[in-house]
């Protein structure tokens, strides 16, 4: 019985996203790239509320049903290109996320007990970088819903 499918989906999610004709160029990774990040990139973030609801009631081991946001990070950082500019071109690369995620809600049915991934939502934060230009950071917030055992 899996736990949880907290990595099957995104290990699933990474290469649709990859191969996504306008996410193609971009640095899309499985996690925070860090210091290796590019002035465009795109990783699995967070997993927040999971939360896990019996089926039924029943003794001994027992479906449940997985319900929890994974946050998948944008990241934009250009000097050429002001604050307006980069929120825009963020935005171009969070719609591509969300493009992704409305065609494959079953993510090609690759993550057993898998019901749904959707884009439940989107958050950006703006900050002037100094000499590097403007970062702006969209999170784009997906709900997914998977069941267990």
């Amino acid at each position: 019985m899996a736990g949880s499918t907290m990595y099957a989906v995104k290990a699933a999610l990474l290469p649709l996203l990859q191969a996504n004709s306008t996410l193609s160029s971009i640095q899309c990774s499985y996690g925070d790239p860090g210091e290796a990040q590019r002035r465009e990139s795109i990783f699995m973030g967070d997993v927040n509320s999971n939360v896990h609801t019996p089926e039924a009631l029943a003794s001994g081991r027992r479906r449940r049903l997985e319900d929890y946001t994974l946050d998948i990070e944008v990241f934009v950082q250009s000097k050429a290109a002001g604050q307006q500019e980069g929120e825009q071109r963020a935005l171009v690369l969070a719609n591509a996320v969300e493009d992704v995620l409305a065609d494959y809600p079953t993510l090609d049915d690759g993550v057993t007990g898998l019901l749904f991934v959707e884009c439940s939502g989107m958050s950006m934060h703006t900050a002037e970088a100094g000499i590097d230009g403007p970062r702006i950071q969209v999170t784009v917030h997906t709900t997914v819903k998977a069941r267990l055992g």
